[in-house]
């Protein structure tokens, strides 16, 4: 099983306990308590550890959480996707975020809180009827900074060099009616693939495009129209014989 660790700072004073001194930090890998790389496709929802998240809550593929949950057993109070599972979103416990922010320490977090590979993401598990988690979810985080949100289409090479062994299948998705480059860039690109044992499949989508609409410059007043574009990557892995969904 293949598992995160985020890049941060290591929490330790000269007496080995609390938070650093100006100038007195190093650099140490920390992981969240509980990540989505933690998550065992296959395990019954009853393993997964309440105790160990933020928050749970029914996703929305990628959008903003629904019905807040007590449990990952609740899952079927959220309503099922087209394939029959629930998707159930869940934060990491960022409370070591929250440390360093109350003490007003002279650094920060690389990207605390729920991320992949320094990337800010929305994550969820898909579990089925009968309360079997069949996959997982990653779709970058739109509710960011318009500059950190620029680089979420460079998550799916991360992706692309954590599932190098996998035989992954890329294309590049042609231009469509009304969608723009933004600058000379336009990006747009599906893999999918699945492991070498045949058991799980798994898609990754990117996009760094303007969509229909969404034009660089207000025509009446000439200025520039900040956030009209799209910026995402989503990764779903999931076992066979289920497939990856389409982004809606």
């Amino acid at each position: 099983m293949r598992k995160w660790t985020r890049p941060a700072l290591l929490l330790v004073t000269g007496l080995g306990f609390g938070l650093p001194g100006p100038g007195s930090f190093a650099q140490e890998q920390i992981a969240p308590v509980y990540s989505i790389w933690d998550v065992v496709l296959g395990q019954p929802a009853s393993e997964l550890p309440d105790k160990k998240v933020a928050e749970i809550a029914c996703g929305t593929a990628g959008g903003p959480s629904g019905q807040s949950l007590a449990s990952f057993q609740d899952f079927a109070f959220c309503l099922p996707e087209p394939s029959g599972l629930f998707e159930v979103q869940f934060i990491n416990d960022d409370e070591q975020d929250y440390i360093a922010r109350a003490l007003e320490v002279e650094y920060q977090f690389l990207r605390g809180g729920t991320s992949v590979y320094a990337h800010p993401v929305i994550v969820s598990v898909l579990i089925d009827a009968g309360g079997i988690v069949q996959g997982r979810r990653i779709v970058t985080d739109d509710r960011i900074s318009d500059l950190a949100r620029r680089t979420a289409y460079t998550l799916i090479n991360n992706f692309k060099a954590q599932f190098g062994g996998w035989t992954l299948d890329c294309v590049d998705v042609p231009m469509q009616d009304g969608e723009l480059p933004v600058g000379d860039e336009f990006i747009h690109q599906i893999c999918t693939g699945h492991s070498p044992d045949g058991t799980t499949n798994v898609a990754v989508e990117a996009s760094y495009l303007r969509k229909k609409g969404q034009v660089a410059t207000n025509q009446e007043t000439q200025q520039v129209n900040i956030g009209y574009f799209e910026s995402q990557t989503r990764f779903e892995e999931i076992l066979a014989p289920y497939s990856p969904t389409a982004a809606p």
